[in-house]
């Protein structure tokens, strides 16, 4: 999994963070050599050598856990036999973590494991369909938005699920009920949740914004399916608008099983629905909601702290910090014509056309690296339902460095402002 350095590509923050490790190493090599004997020297260098192959002995057993939980998962014959493997997995990038802190190893693992976990979850409805004598489903793609849309699934990854098909028929009703069924007992939906389902036509009919796109048929037999905009249910995240919904379901989507060229086809469909709400006064009008989310670090630098509740006395990191980066992100790229993508290309490429300064990439994507942190702890702390931090626990490193980030969303929203009020 290349988890110590994580060089492949040119993805701005795995650069960073490896350019900054070499770096540190010259910097302590300098200062040892400059004062050090040979003896001396040679002992430090054979105590770093050592380190670092403990290191990387760590980083190989990791891959051979990781690779075993997988074939386990590709051998499992049920779907209530999923989730304790994914708890395992959890304890693996839990541990991880906490000796690394790297947040693209953990979502990178994260990402990879939900897709496995998903089209297993989908393999073994299929199978539980034919078992049944109620034949092979149909053509169908299987889509995410959400944390997994972005490519930024952590171990409490907050998504929806939308089912397409081709045609209406008996197989597919089947199907659905079978599949939502399977990831209810995968641990991937809730039980109160429903999975939409439609035809690319219902989709279609949806994006533009059409509240009756397809009467239910009486052979779903599913109670209270819940369309592909509302909000999913876990989190702790403020409450948004449904149109808000609408836009994050549209722009965060990716394909996760199926026929892929049906889910290219929705994608198409929905990236063709952002360029034209675009330049209309309902986009902007989202947009304005979504950079003036409050922030967690109100005015004269006091922060905003919980006032009651399990968490009294502590800040909402997810809520009023990365949700708001990652909004006012989302609203600028769709605006700029950036498609697909998480947060980190969507920065990426803000920069390369010119919308973002070298300073201010570096500032929201140190701000996207410390919120992210934070979260996973918070998530390793067993809070699934959105993530909290303590001010009075931050040492005084900790302090500045997570208000610089409050500080760099701050000015991100501001720009944004500035871009969409003058544009709009």
């Amino acid at each position: 999994m290349a988890m110590l350095l994580g060089t492949k590509g040119d993805d701005i923050l795995k650069w960073r963070e490896s350019a900054r490790l070499v770096e540190g190493l010259k910097t302590r090599l300098t200062c040892k050599w400059g004062r050090s004997s040979a003896q001396e020297a040679q002992s430090f260098l054979e105590g770093m050598t050592e380190a670092l192959e403990a290191e990387l002995d760590y980083e190989s057993q990791l891959d051979a856990e990781l690779a075993a939980l997988h074939q386990a998962l590709r051998e499992t014959v049920a779907p209530a036999g999923l989730p304790p493997l994914t708890a395992r997995h959890g304890e693996l990038l839990s541990a991880h973590f906490s000796r690394r802190g790297s947040v693209l190893a953990l979502t990178g693992a994260g990402n990879a494991w939900h897709d496995l976990l998903v089209a297993r979850a989908a393999l073994l409805a299929e199978e539980r369909m034919l078992s049944l004598g109620q034949g092979s489903p149909p053509v169908y793609a299987l889509l995410v938005t959400g944390d997994r849309g972005r490519g930024e699934q952590t171990l409490y990854g907050k998504n929806r699920y939308l089912l397409l098909h081709q045609l209406d028929s008996e197989r597919f009703f089947l199907f659905t009920r079978q599949l939502a069924t399977a990831l209810k007992e995968a641990g991937v939906i809730a039980e109160e949740e429903g999975l939409w389902h439609g035809s690319l036509a219902d989709w279609r009919a949806l994006l533009k914004g059409s509240g009756a796109a397809r009467k239910r048929d009486p052979r779903e037999e599913m109670e209270n399916p819940l369309p592909p905009f509302t909000a999913p249910m876990k989190g702790g995240s403020p409450s948004m608008p449904e149109g808000q919904w609408r836009l994050e379901a549209m722009a965060d989507l990716c394909f996760v099983t199926g026929y892929e060229p049906l889910a290219d086809e929705a994608i198409n469909a929905a990236a063709s629905s952002l360029k034209e709400q675009r330049s209309r006064e309902a986009f902007f009008q989202l947009a304005r909601k979504a950079i003036h989310l409050p922030l967690a670090l109100g005015h004269f630098g006091r922060w905003r702290i919980e006032k009651s509740g399990e968490h009294k006395g502590e800040i909402d990191v997810e809520g009023l910090g990365l949700t708001p980066l990652v909004s006012a992100v989302r609203v600028l790229a769709i605006h700029m014509g950036v498609q697909g993508g998480g947060t980190l290309h969507r920065v990426r490429e803000l920069l390369y056309r010119g919308l973002f300064s070298v300073e201010l990439a570096e500032r929201v994507l140190e701000a996207l690296q410390c919120l992210m942190q934070l979260r996973i702890l918070s998530e390793i702390r067993g809070e699934a339902a959105g993530a909290y931090a303590n001010p009075e626990e931050f040492t005084q490193e900790q302090d500045e460095r997570i208000r610089a980030a409050f500080e760099a969303v701050l000015d991100l929203q501001k720009m944004a402002y500035q871009r969409m009020v003058g544009q709009g």
